[in-house]
């Protein structure tokens, strides 16, 4: 693994722990909505640092390669987490519109984080 996708692992991993103690105060102590925080955060931090480091690794080779992974790492990154929403919605009815809303406000989270991570990695 190379240092840049250590480094992006480390600081991905503190911004998801920031993140769930966030989330456990918000949902604890002002919404009082019991959703599975650890499994939300801890799926978008394993599928986010996946994809990273899929993306990255085709730094070396030609532009077209780079697109090709990029595309089909976030294709699959939706699917995965939208086979994940749906799912939970199927089971948990009452808390569907929160989980979906803090899902997707997560997923955009780490989307940015990734982009910023890997248009930092392609520019230095």
């Amino acid at each position: 693994m190379k240092a840049l996708q250590r480094q992006f692992i480390i600081r991905l991993l503190f911004i998801s722990i920031g993140l769930y103690g966030i989330l456990l105060f918000v949902f604890s102590r002002l919404i009082l909505a019991s959703l599975p925080l650890i499994v939300m955060i801890a799926l978008l931090f394993a599928v986010n640092s996946f994809a990273f480091i899929l993306v990255t690794n085709t730094k070396e080779k030609k532009p077209r390669s780079f697109v090709y992974s990029y595309m089909t790492v976030s294709f699959g990154r939706l699917i995965i987490c939208s086979a994940f929403v749906f799912s939970y919605a199927l089971i948990h009815r009452q808390d569907a519109r929160t989980f979906a809303l803090t899902f997707f406000l997560l997923y955009f989270l780490y989307n940015i984080l990734e982009v910023k991570a890997i248009y930092s990695f392609f520019k230095g």
